[in-house]
């Protein structure tokens, strides 16, 4: 620790220092043995040392499950030795506040009125939607001409209106989100439905690479010589000579030793094509679990491997990638509640870079293990708003709702701020790890540190990721785009919980959890309106309204 090596068994002085810069508190073998720090330090010491390094973490660090406020003023930065100031009483930072309340229905006139898309359709340029029709043979894709005519309207916000195609006049209406899309014949008078979908969007693939299995790029002819580079470097958590002390805090907890071994098996497995990342969330499981259920029904998510931290892909629509959540961040919330403004976690995740991670400000072992200490809050109205804003009619909200929570107490999911009970172990804590494919870091992650700032010096940052320098100190932001979080090609992720009840019966409570939204999502228009609405407007080119989870 900072300035105690000559007074080294004056705990007070220990604790004095501790409050100065508890984060070093969790890497206190840096500086004594773990014998001597053992032999000096009490239990009630030690717990302590916990305590203050837990709050230190939440207060600086600026990650999702943070339990402070922001920072007295916007911009301010900390200085070593000086104590962090008091939250603001009554301000949450991690109240769920991201958890939209925009109730209102997301129609394809909705989703086609941004900037990034008008021009494609008011020009000559090349669309990224597909407009079908509904024939009697299935579904069938309408021409160029018809397509780029109807997004037109749609791009202005207009949602009924008439085109000219193939001689004859129709009327178009999408004014209807819960009928989806119309077209009829003027003349005729004939109906047809009209639905819009994302054009050429890569189709899920299973996760071959589950947990055993090999590199499934291994078994490729030869691999890329970029990829052999990030193989012979090796697990990312263990380039450049990291040391692994943090993992100390593991000791006496077999369960926590094996949730990092397993994470460490993984990184090992897929270090050739992929940057790993470690979000650590507690209370907010609930949330992420209903989220990976919706997203397996309606889109074949693979959640029996992990949650999903967001589902609403509309939200995504003026920040849709890193470079703009970093314009965003600079412009709007550097001087306003920085990563912790409502707006930057509706699309952002505070993530650390290693397994054995050490700072700035926080440990990634010492979170898991120590969890957080949540106030007594009640979220079972974010609980609601969630379930009616993944469409399930508003009637059945309140008693799904009840069954949700008690499904979660059966299974040892920590509910307390639900209204429901605490896990049995009182370890609340989850830890998600978080690969993303090395093309597509940048345009997913930025270098931040804490409470969301660019690093500069780590830009761009998968140019230190695919380095063999030691990334146990450095923090980052990652947009959590559900296109790309839902889509195994892109991202994959795992999961493990603190609580050993819990993780071990997540997959069983995921699949009662998916055949209860199954069971209430399970009437085909209703699913359709309910993934068009999910994902922003449109559907994925591979979507059909039949139950997904066949094909995942």
């Amino acid at each position: 620790m900072i300035g105690t090596k000559r007074r080294i068994g004056d705990q007070s002085t220990v604790i004095s220092a501790a409050r100065m810069r508890p984060s070093t508190l969790c890497c206190a073998t840096t500086v004594y043995s773990e014998e001597l720090w053992q032999k000096l330090c009490s239990a009630k010491f030690q717990a302590q040392c916990r305590k203050l390094q837990q709050s230190w973490c939440q207060e600086v660090m600026g990650c999702f499950e943070s339990r402070t406020s922001v920072p007295e003023a916007a911009g301010k930065v900390h200085d070593v030795g000086r104590a962090v100031p008091k939250p603001t009483e009554g301000v949450m930072d991690d109240d769920l506040d991201w958890i939209t309340g925009d109730k209102s229905p997301v129609t394809p006139a909705r989703a086609l009125a941004t900037s990034e898309r008008n021009a494609g359709y008011l020009a000559d340029a090349p669309l990224d939607v597909v407009v079908q029709i509904e024939l009697e043979g299935g579904w069938r894709d309408c021409s160029t001409e018809e397509t780029r005519a109807i997004c037109q309207h749609l791009a202005k916000g207009e949602t009924a209106f008439q085109i000219h195609a193939r001689g004859q006049n129709y009327y178009i209406d999408f004014s209807r989100p819960d009928e989806g899309g119309i077209q009829a014949n003027v003349s005729t008078g004939k109906k047809r439905k009209l639905r819009i979908l994302d054009k050429e969007e890569d189709e899920p693939v299973a996760e071959e690479d589950g947990v055993g299995s090999a590199d499934p790029s291994s078994a490729s002819a030869a691999a890329s010589p970029e990829v052999s580079l990030q193989r012979s470097y090796g697990p990312q958590s263990k380039r450049g000579g990291a040391s692994m002390h943090p993992y100390r805090v593991l000791e006496g907890n077999d369960h926590a030793k094996k949730c990092f071994a397993q994470f460490e098996a993984n990184e090992a497995r897929l270090c050739g094509e992929w940057a790993v990342f470690y979000h650590s969330y507690s209370f907010a499981a609930l949330i992420y679990e209903v989220h990976a259920a919706v997203g397996s029904v309606l889109f074949r998510f693979r959640s029996q491997y992990a949650t999903l931290p967001r589902i609403l892909v509309h939200e995504f629509k003026e920040t849709p990638d890193a470079a703009t959540l970093k314009k965003r961040f600079n412009e709007e919330f550097a001087t306003n509640k920085r990563d912790h403004h409502p707006d930057f976690r509706r699309v952002g995740l505070s993530v650390m870079c290693s397994l054995a991670s050490t700072g700035p400000e926080a440990c990634v072992a010492m979170v898991f293990i120590a969890g957080y200490s949540c106030k007594d809050l009640s979220f079972r109205g974010v609980l609601e708003n969630l379930l009616e804003s993944c469409y399930v009619p508003k009637a059945k909200v309140r008693k799904l709702a009840d069954e949700i929570i008690a499904m979660s107490e059966k299974h040892g999911l920590d509910v307390s701020q639900f209204g429901g009970k605490a896990c049995h172990s009182g370890k609340p804590g989850h830890l998600m790890q978080l690969f993303i494919k090395r093309h597509l870091v940048d345009k997913l992650v930025y270098a931040a540190k804490p409470y969301g700032p660019v690093d500069d010096e780590r830009m761009p940052i998968s140019k230190w990721m695919d380095s063999n320098s030691s990334t146990q100190i450095g923090q980052a932001r990652v947009l959590a785009h559900p296109k790309y979080f839902m889509q195994a090609n892109c991202v994959r992720m795992f999961v493990a919980s603190a609580d050993p009840t819990f993780h071990r019966n997540r997959q069983e409570f995921q699949n009662e959890l998916i055949q209860k939204l199954s069971l209430i999502l399970g009437e085909p228009s209703l699913r359709e309106r309910a993934a068009t609405g999910i994902y922003g407007g449109t559907l994925p080119s591979w979507w059909t309204a039949e139950d997904q989870r066949k094909h995942a």
